[in-house]
């Protein structure tokens, strides 16, 4: 058979089809499969829930009770789990570029799922064995939920959009961001109907059958391995052409080269700084509202107008990351984390309140932009799990670090007020390097081709 140059090509034995065709083929497809993506790829996020903060706080009483643990040893234990699954996440973001986000997201399904029964588990220990275990348990646990699971869904979704990457992922993130404020009040049903061992159970009952079955059949890892071309359009090379080709550009950056380029630090530090800013507040909310002569049941209701200035500001900073540089949104996410941190500190007066809300609000709706859609826009897709690995990396340890910091300025000064005046420090320094990033010309921005 005469090749398109008129040349005679050997015959070769059928090529085994593309993983990712498999068990169908996107591109046969009527829509552009990115679509799909965009849902499986967030229910992995949302799945990720038993391994965040705000799914693992409703149990923290329970697990008092039954392994004999003060909170303060239960809280060392979770900080120590939480730093070393921070450490560890640059492993798994190599792993993404190398194995793919289907195999990842499975292997972290898994993983996930059978934490949660080892916690269902656990029962009466002694303090050192106590703490081990539990270190242990919550390092499984943030690693494979909060980190991987959370990583691998988020950095899948990114691979299949190029020119509406920032809308597409802020719309998930609004949505999810609902959702992940409902969540404590739907496990705390849960809990109350079976108990938190069966609670647990259930959870990794549904993750192994529902969500591991999603990723089995809707995860792909890009559209160039699904024959597809990025935002749209079937790929019409031979299949050996497509299955050799990698995901993204040749001028897309190493892992080395972005963590070397300011433009990273610009975009990460804000969020590192919110990471553990945001948790600490969270964890000691209550506390901190004692010390304000605020009570429980209005320090909690400062969560929902937050929600509600953040979601608009997802969907505007999404737009802007697609329109200008990404270092513009982390310069005003850097003033909004200035403004609400001094705020906070007063928050028992009604302007520094609005104040508060207000900034807290813009810091988090410009969280989501640059932890889903900067990256690939600064420094392209093909070595994208490594280089947002380090990013996750970097916002988990800053989210172990955070409530042990505000713990320790309270107890030495009675006072959570230094640790949010002095938490203004990574901000300004995260503005700084966004100011300078941004005299960059815009051509400076990764632009990759479009694959195919």
């Amino acid at each position: 058979m005469a090749s398109p140059a008129g040349r005679n090509l050997p015959t070769r034995s059928p090529q085994r089809p593309s993983p990712d065709r498999w068990p169908f083929d996107p591109s046969r497809i009527r829509f552009y499969y990115g679509w799909v993506i965009l849902v499986v790829g967030s229910i992995g996020v949302l799945a990720s829930i038993p391994g965040q903060t705000a799914g693992v706080s409703v149990f923290t009483d329970h697990l008092t009770e039954t392994t004999g643990l003060s909170r303060l040893q239960l809280s060392i234990a979770y900080l120590i789990g939480t730093g070393t699954s921070g450490f560890l996440l640059p492993r798994g973001g190599r792993a993404i570029d190398r194995y793919g986000s289907r195999r990842v997201t499975g292997a972290a399904v898994l993983g996930l799922a059978l934490t949660l029964v080892g916690l269902s588990s656990v029962g009466p220990m002694t303090t050192a064995i106590g703490m081990a275990v539990m270190s242990l348990g919550f390092g499984f646990l943030r690693f494979t939920g909060q980190g991987l699971l959370t990583l691998t869904s988020r950095t899948m979704i990114s691979q299949w959009f190029e020119r509406r990457r920032g809308v597409v992922t802020s719309l998930s993130n609004a949505v999810m961001s609902f959702a992940f404020a409902s969540s404590p009040a739907l496990l705390l049903a849960l809990i109350d109907l079976y108990g938190f061992r069966t609670a647990w159970r259930v959870l990794a009952v549904a993750l192994v059958l529902v969500v591991g079955t999603i990723v089995v059949l809707f995860y792909r890892d890009g559209p160039e391995s699904s024959g597809l071309i990025i935002d749209g359009g079937v790929d019409t090379r031979s299949t050996r052409a497509i299955a050799a080709a990698p995901i993204g550009s040749d001028g897309d950056r190493t892992r080395r080269e972005a963590i070397a380029d300011i433009r990273f630090w610009a975009v990460t530090i804000p969020v590192v700084a919110l990471s553990a800013t945001s948790t600490a507040l969270t964890f000691h909310i209550v506390d901190f509202g004692a010390e304000l002569g605020i009570d429980e049941d209005r320090i909690v209701r400062i969560f929902l107008p937050i929600a509600v200035v953040s979601v608009p500001v997802t969907l505007i900073g999404g737009w802007l990351i697609d329109t200008v540089q990404p270092t513009v949104v982390a310069a005003v996410m850097s003033v909004a984390q200035v403004v609400m941190y001094v705020a906070v500190s007063m928050l028992d007066r009604p302007a520094a309140a609005v104040c508060a809300v207000i900034g807290w609000g813009v810091a988090q709706g410009c969280f989501a932009p640059l932890t889903s859609a900067a990256i690939p826009r600064l420094f392209g897709r093909r070595h994208l799990g490594a280089i947002a690995g380090i990013q996750m990396s970097a916002m988990v340890i800053g989210s172990a670090i955070g409530p042990a910091f505000f713990a320790l300025a309270e107890s030495t000064t009675g006072s959570y007020r230094p640790a949010l005046w002095s938490s203004v420090a990574m901000p300004a320094i995260g503005l700084t390097m966004a100011l300078v990033a941004a005299r960059r010309s815009p051509a400076a921005i990764h632009r990759g081709p479009v694959s195919g």
